[in-house]
Parts: structure tokens; C-alpha cells; sequence
């Protein structure tokens, strides 16, 4: 028995003596509370208490509690009755994910034959049993605001900031340290640990947002968690189609070329929803699909002056710029994708259920590069296949027990090419991409980089739960991952001089970047929650287990040395979190935990091959021997609620990051140097959020939201080269704390909802954001500033969404118009950096290009510098404006 084995064999073990304990972690949440008599509050004994239209229920104890567990997040109806007293009927009861909802209850004696006594709930908008942040987004609300993503709900959320690229920082982090999950199964992409998976929001059920320090049940994440509960087909049929279309229109054309040419269909989507049971199994099986559609042109247009034919000449006797494209305008940025989402529920007992989920995307893309404008189709398309299945069982061992069983496959494909056949005899030769100085457009050639990335990914997850007492419950779990990965990444190459056709480098060349891994990961946890009248606390511990399964050169001086096996990665992870009531309608917070998150694993495996030119400086390496990169989270936290429907919670955390992924120079003599990945990263982050909530209760015009964030995000700054002298001088490295790229002291995000109930609506979302760093050019003298020592612009963005509805027999119609960026605010999202601004630089006036500008009229083709530097990219997306119509039947 080999090493790997014997410690996949105790995680087992560990499991094994709790395994018999029932369960469902993650995806659900528990009804409890206290029925009395009204007239004298004595408790009363065996009341049933049952969830409308389900089996799902639960009976009184002789101190009258109740407990009602392995509830899916959504809203439910609940019915309280006993012998000998009126009937109650208790609505709009919601349930959020790892949740305990409370509904106490008094029943009257007199009158027991009347109607039953029918009440609504009251959302609760402070949780007891709250021990770090957590927001829960249900499909209400989702459906109310003008988002259309769930990034888009994630960059309403206190905390969570967007970056110039679209990246989400979840508290300080890197954009890769959250976890995403779907029916509580992670759908990171090994390579990224990125979400690749797009979920429609009308197969939303619930959106959790976990930061800070989420329970032991959730692992491979330093920042933050992202549960997405799926719908399901009740007992009746429902549908919905939704249809819009519209166009960027904005006043800002000398920005954003060719802006002004309004097409009606520029994006448009058509999405829809249908569930209810199955025919003729109407009582055991259920069924719900999502399915989007959504075709955008985009806002980005270049002209086809150029082909990637073309063979542009800068000679000294003169300029050759062919022309030999048709002047068409075309989009540059197009973006299509289809979304389809399937549950089949089943019910094989009155307790027992099945979910069988699938999710598939599809999409093609192109990404705009400012330089081919002229040249446009010598840029590649991007294409994306993924696809999910997960197969759950879950059932009740007794009243107060229950257990879950899952089995997942997850299938992520990214390409990109210009031509599927990467020896394709289209492909233009190396020459043709040329420009004069490196600077200025493309006047011919194309991409010829060719990349295709496989990931296939096999789990299967175990959680057992038990309600031991009124106060207790214990969730145990394990889970195992198994990797297929696969990339091929060729530099496709042809040459004026030598090649006719193009051919593909060799495997063992830098051109050639082709491998295929297998890591595995097991994991196992174990938590418990406490909760008394005025004291909640989560204790839990995690533990977690990677091989990457791949061999490594421990000589560091020496790519070709023998290779060693990588050691296996063994982390545990304590974790507390304690909430305590200090007034009715106020609670304090405070939790504190470890966490660990391997790095992304493209990084372990990068030139597996240890490939190296000493002629090439910036040949890089990966390792797999990385460690497991980690965090220590502190967070302090106070909710208030000041009236019947205001309330805000204020929250301070700290967050100390060690072992981050870095990049580390080897230098083996004057000319010969290369790269490798190491774990040598320090950052602390420390901030503190703010969130106001204004409940708009029945009868109420008005409601919102207001979350502000202050934040510090600090690393360590010390360049690739200093990792290097510092280990061979022996000295210790200088520690110089500087800001990091996504550090965003001020954030501030309101929304607000107005409108009748089955009639009108408009909701408003407005992001106020403080501009991200950046590092200045040399000043006067040459002198070079300090990296992130600058800032760029703030950020300003406001949305809207308003409809109207229609009632039509057996049919809603509503109509509906979004706008995103409602009064066209330029923002720039890049600068330039000598100047720190996107609308100038003073590139121009130092000589960058002037070869370009002193042809320009005089050689056709040649477009100028100064038009040049007018770059879309350097600004968010202008005002869009769509306009809809849905259905509900």
C-alpha cells in the first residue's frame, strides 16, 4: 500500500465512526419555533406542524419547541394544528440556506370549528443564529432589480468590488480565492478556480453570498463562498417567456466609434421557464427548465481597411501598406451564448428524494484589441462548451436526522483560434505583423496562437445531519474530487523565408505547451451548531487533502536536473463563529478562522516539460510542489434593527494572507535567466462594511438597500528578482508593504424599489466606487515611483428598471424597459500612465509614433498616433437601453 493510499484510507476512517450520524449541509435550512396555548401560554404537546403541500413536518415536545429540518431555501406556507384547537395557517414563511427560520405560534381553544386563522410572516431582518456575513438573495428580489447575472447581484453585495477586467474581490482577495457552487457542489474551473458556469437568474431560487468565516462544510476558498440554489417543479404547471432587445446609445461617439448607428437588435434575448409535474407521475415527479438565449453585437467596431494577407513594408525608400479589404464596419466585441438549466425532482418515498441537475453553456466571443481595429479579422473567436450533471439522494433517518448523497461530473472546454485546424493554409506569415516601432495599428497579420484546455472533473460528496437536541445539531461531511486535464497551446508558425505552409512546434519547445495532469483532493469536515435563547455559536473543523499526482525539479538552478515527485498537501482548519443577543432586536457577532486554497492549477503545472532557451528571458515554470496558500480571518459584527422594517449591520474584519502565489527570477549567469512559481506572497487586508435595509413590507411604496465598505488592501511588493538575491546572500527579505491592484477604499451601492404590487414597478441600482491603484511612469529625472502609488479616476455607474404589468385572464403580461449605465457616465476604468487619465498621454509629444505621423496623408492606409491613443478599453462599457416584454402563464 503506497503512501497516497494509506492517507486516502484514514480520511475514511475519520469519516466512518460519524458516518452513521444523518444529513444535508449547505443547500438547506431548518423551521423551529414554539407553539402555545393563547389563553393560558402553556406549551402545547404534539402539535403538527407541516410544511403546505409537502410530507415535510414535524410534531410539538412536551415543552411545546419543534424542529423542522432538510428544508430546501424558498418561501413556504405553514399549517399548525392540534386537537382541541383552531387551525393556524401561517404564509410567506422563507427559508434561507444554512438558516434557522423562526415561527412561533399561539393556538385558541374557543371556536374550533371557525375558519383557520391565517397570518404572513414577517421576514426576519435580524438573524439570530448569524455568525459572519452572510446575505441571502432570494428569486424575488433578483427578479426585481435591474441585474441580469449573478456577477451582477454579487457587485450589489458589501464587500465585493469589480475590477478594469470584470474580476470580483470578495473582501481584499484575489479574484480566485471564492468558491461557487451549485446544489452544494463547487463548479470551479481546476485550471482558474474561476465560476465557469452561467446560471440563468430565472433558475434562481436563493443566491448565498458567504465572506469571511464561513463554516467548515466549505473549503478550497480564502474569501468568500457562493451557493446557487436551484428551483424546482411544484404541484402545478408555471411558465415564463421574456423577450428584449435594444442598443447602446450613447452621446460619447468620439470615444466609442461607430456609436451612433443605432440597431434596434443589437442585443437581444429570449429566455423562458417552465415547470409542474411529471404526466402521469404527477405525485413522485417533478420537473423545472431554464433556458437563455442571449445574442449581443457588442459596442466595439473596427473597419475591415486591412486583411490579415496583407504584407505592410516600412522601408526606408518608402511605405507599402496594401488595402485590400472591403471597408466594411464590423463589431469587434460580439458575444453570443445559449444557458440551459434541468431539474428533475423525485420522490421515491414520502421522505426520500432525488435531484437531477444539469447545466449547459455554450458560448463564442471575441475579444477587442484597439491595435487591429483596421485589421479585424486578424483577431481569433473564442469558444466555451461546459457542462454539469449532479445526481443527489437525500433522505430523513428519523424526524430530526437526515443524509445526502452526491454525484457530480463537471466538463469545462475553452478554445481559441482563428482556424479550428491549426495547420490550416490560411494562416499568414510572422511577417505580416509587423508595425513600425512596435507602436500604432495593425496594417495585416493575424493571431496565430492556437489553445484548446480541457477539465474534467469527477465528485462525489457525503453531509449527515443531526438535530441532537432543541439547541444542538452536527453536520458532518466528506467529499472527493478527481481531475482530467488537458491543454494544448501551440504557437502555430510560418515564416516568408522557410515555411509554405504553417506547421506546429515541437512538443518539447516553447512553442509547444501540451500536457496532460490528474491531481485529486479529499476533504472532511465536521461542525456543530449551538443555539440557546441568546447565545448561537458554529464550531467546526475542516480537513483537506491534494496530490497533484505530478513530478517537479527540486534543483532550482537547473531545469534538466532529475525530477522528484510532489508531496502531498495535508491542511486542517479550525474554525468558530459566536452570535449573542444583547437587546430584542439586536445582535453582536464576532468568528475567527483558518483557510487554506491551492493555487490555481495552471500554476503547478505550467511547461511541465521544464523547457528552456537561455535566450529567452521570460521562460516561466510551474511546480508542482506548490503549497497550499493560507488566511486567518478575524470578524467583529453588530445587527440593529431601529424600527419594524429598518435594520443595518455593521461588520470590522482583518484578514492575514500568507504563502500566496508569486514568481521568483533564477538568474544562472549574466544572460541566462528564467522564471518559476513559488509561494511567497504576504497580504492583510482590513476593512469595515456598513449595510442599511429598508423592508418594503404590503402597503409600502418604497424599500432599499445602502452597503458601504471601507477597506485596506496592502501585499508585499518585492520584485521577482529580490526573491532570488535575498536566498543567495542569505539575507532575510525586505518586507515593503505597498497597496494591491484591487484595493478600493470606498465603495458605496443603494438600490431602491418603488411601486404597487401587481402593478408598476421601478427599481434603482447606483454603485459610487474610489479609483483602483496604478503605478506612474518615471518622473523628471528618471526617478521611479513605488508600484500602486497612484490612483485612478472614481467610478460612478446607475441602473434602472421599470415595468408595468397586465392581468389577462390566466396570463400576466408585463412590459419592461432596462437601462444599464443610465446617464452615460465615462468612466475610465484604465489611464495611462504617465498621465493617470484615459483621455490623454503624453506619449505623442515624447516621440512615441512620430515615424507613423509623418506619413499620415501621405502613405493611404496610415491612421495617427493621436487617433491611436483614443482607446475604448480604457472606459466602461457607454449607456444601453432594452426594451421587453414577458409573459407568466
Amino acid at each position: 500500500m503506497n503512501v497516497v493510499t494509506l492517507r486516502i484510507l484514514l480520511l475514511f476512517l475519520l469519516i466512518y465512526p460519524i458516518s452513521s450520524l444523518p444529513v444535508v449541509a449547505g443547500t438547506t435550512g431548518k423551521i423551529a419555533g414554539k407553539i402555545i396555548d393563547e389563553k393560558t401560554n402553556e406549551p402545547i404537546v404534539g402539535a403538527n406542524v407541516l410544511l403546505l403541500g409537502t410530507s415535510t413536518g414535524a410534531s410539538t415536545d412536551v415543552e411545546g419547541n419543534y424542529i423542522i429540518t432538510n428544508v430546501s431555501p424558498g418561501t413556504y406556507t405553514v399549517t399548525i394544528s392540534a386537537v382541541g384547537f383552531r387551525k393556524k395557517i401561517v404564509q410567506n414563511v422563507l427559508v434561507n440556506v444554512d438558516l434557522t427560520s423562526r415561527i412561533d405560534g399561539t393556538m385558541s381553544s374557543e371556536a374550533v370549528d371557525l375558519d383557520p386563522v391565517v397570518v404572513t410572516a414577517e421576514r426576519p431582518l435580524i438573524r439570530r443564529d448569524l455568525t459572519s456575513s452572510q446575505t441571502n438573495v432570494d428569486a424575488g428580489q433578483i427578479r426585481s432589480l435591474p441585474v441580469e447575472s449573478i456577477t451582477g447581484i454579487l457587485t450589489t453585495q458589501a464587500g465585493v468590488i469589480q475590477d478594469e477586467n470584470g474580476a470580483l474581490h470578495f473582501r481584499g482577495g484575489r479574484s480566485d480565492e471564492v468558491s461557487y457552487t451549485v446544489s452544494g457542489v463547487s463548479v470551479n474551473n481546476p485550471f482558474t478556480n474561476s465560476n465557469n458556469f452561467s446560471i440563468a437568474t430565472n433558475a434562481v431560487q436563493e443566491l448565498s453570498v458567504v465572506q469571511g468565516t464561513f463554516n467548515a462544510e466549505y473549503g478550497n476558498a480564502l474569501s468568500g463562498v457562493v451557493e446557487t440554489g436551484l428551483k424546482e417543479g411544484g404541484d402545478r404547471y408555471i411558465g415564463q417567456v421574456t423577450f428584449y432587445t435594444g442598443d447602446r446609445i450613447s452621446s460619447h461617439k468620439n470615444i466609442f466609434f461607430n456609436v451612433d448607428d443605432i440597431d434596434p437588435a443589437s442585443h437581444s434575448v429570449i429566455e423562458g421557464t417552465f415547470s409542474g409535474p411529471l404526466p402521469m407521475f404527477e405525485k413522485d415527479i417533478s420537473f423545472f427548465i431554464s433556458a437563455r438565449n442571449d445574442v449581443e453585437k457588442g459596442w466595439l467596431f473596427g473597419v475591415r481597411q486591412h486583411q490579415p494577407s496583407d504584407l505592410p513594408g516600412y522601408f526606408t525608400s518608402g511605405w507599402s501598406i496594401p488595402k485590400t479589404g472591403d471597408g466594411t464596419v464590423v463589431p469587434m466585441n460580439p458575444n453570443n451564448s445559449l444557458t440551459i438549466t434541468n431539474r428533475l425532482t423525485i420522490r421515491p418515498t414520502t421522505s426520500g428524494k432525488i435531484h437531477y441537475d444539469v447545466v449547459f453553456n455554450e458560448g463564442r466571443s471575441k475579444s477587442y484589441s484597439h491595435t487591429f481595429k483596421y485589421n479585424p479579422e486578424g483577431l481569433g473567436n473564442s469558444f466555451d462548451n461546459d457542462i454539469l450533471h449532479i445526481l443527489q439522494y437525500s433522505d430523513l433517518i428519523d424526524e430530526n436526522s437526515s443524509y445526502a448523497l452526491k454525484f457530480s461530473y463537471a466538463k469545462n472546454i475553452t478554445q481559441q483560434y482563428r482556424y479550428k485546424d491549426f495547420l490550416d493554409t490560411h494562416y499568414e506569415s510572422v511577417e505580416n505583423l509587423i508595425r513600425s516601432g512596435d507602436v500604432g495599428f495593425y496594417y495585416g497579420g493575424a493571431v496565430s496562437r492556437y489553445f484548446d484546455r480541457k477539465a474534467e472533473t469527477y465528485g462525489m460528496k457525503f453531509d449527515a445531519f443531526s438535530q441532537l437536541s432543541q439547541k444542538i445539531d452536527v453536520k458532518i461531511g466528506y467529499e472527493s474530487k478527481f481531475w482530467q486535464m488537458y491543454q494544448t497551446g501551440i504557437n502555430v508558425i510560418k515564416n516568408l523565408t522557410t515555411d509554405t505552409i504553417a506547421r506546429v512546434p515541437a512538443v518539447s519547445t516553447l512553442d509547444n505547451e501540451s500536457y496532460s495532469k490528474f491531481p485529486t483532493q479529499h476533504s472532511a469536515y465536521a461542525q456543530s451548531k449551538f443555539e440557546f435563547a441568546s447565545f448561537v455559536m458554529n464550531a467546526s473543523v475542516r480537513l483537506d487533502y491534494f496530490f497533484s499526482n505530478s513530478d517537479y525539479v527540486a534543483d532550482i538552478y537547473n531545469p534538466k536536473a532529475p525530477r522528484k515527485m510532489a508531496s502531498e498537501k495535508i491542511t486542517i482548519s479550525p474554525r468558530l463563529g459566536i452570535s449573542y443577543e444583547i437587546t430584542d432586536r439586536g445582535r453582536i457577532h464576532f468568528s475567527y478562522g483558518h483557510f487554506f486554497q491551492m493555487p490555481q492549477l495552471q500554476y503547478l503545472f505550467t511547461n511541465p516539460n521544464y523547457e528552456y532557451a537561455a535566450t529567452v528571458t521570460n521562460t516561466v515554470f510551474g511546480d508542482a510542489n506548490l503549497n497550499p496558500q493560507k488566511t486567518i480571518t478575524y470578524e467583529f459584527g453588530l445587527q440593529q434593527q431601529v424600527a419594524d422594517n429598518v435594520a443595518f449591520n455593521v461588520t470590522g474584519f482583518y484578514k492575514d494572507v500568507r504563502d500566496l502565489f508569486a514568481t521568483q527570477s533564477i538568474r544562472i549567469s549574466q544572460n541566462e535567466a528564467f522564471s518559476r512559481y513559488v509561494n511567497k506572497d504576504y497580504a492583510n487586508i482590513k476593512g469595515i462594511t456598513f449595510s442599511l435595509v429598508k423592508r418594503r413590507s404590503d402597503g409600502d411604496l418604497f424599500g432599499g438597500t445602502l452597503d458601504y465598505t471601507y477597506q485596506s488592501s496592502e501585499g508585499n511588493d518585492v520584485s521577482s528578482d529580490a526573491f532570488f538575491i535575498d536566498k543567495e546572500s542569505g539575507r532575510a527579505s525586505e518586507l515593503q508593504i505597498l497597496l494591491l491592484d484591487w484595493d478600493q477604499t470606498h465603495t458605496l451601492n443603494a438600490s431602491i424599489i418603488m411601486g404597487e404590487v401587481k402593478n408598476w414597478s421601478i427599481s434603482l441600482i447606483g454603485k459610487v466606487g474610489a479609483g483602483l491603484p496604478y503605478t506612474p511612469l518615471p518622473g523628471p529625472g528618471g526617478v521611479e515611483y513605488d508600484r500602486n502609488t497612484a490612483r485612478k479616476p472614481s467610478q460612478t455607474t446607475v441602473d434602472l428598471l421599470a415595468e408595468k404589468e397586465f392581468q389577462l385572464t390566466d396570463f400576466m403580461l408585463t412590459v419592461f424597459v432596462k437601462v444599464f449605465n443610465l446617464f452615460d457616465t465615462l468612466n475610465e476604468s484604465d489611464v495611462y500612465e504617465d498621465t493617470g487619465r484615459s483621455t490623454y498621454t503624453l506619449r505623442g509629444k515624447n516621440g512615441e509614433g512620430a515615424a507613423i505621423d509623418d506619413h499620415v496623408g501621405i502613405v493611404p492606409g496610415v491612421h495617427s498616433m493621436s487617433e491611436f491613443y483614443v482607446n475604448p478599453l480604457l472606459y466602461s462599457s457607454p449607456r444601453e437601453v432594452r426594451l421587453g416584454v414577458s409573459l407568466n402563464f
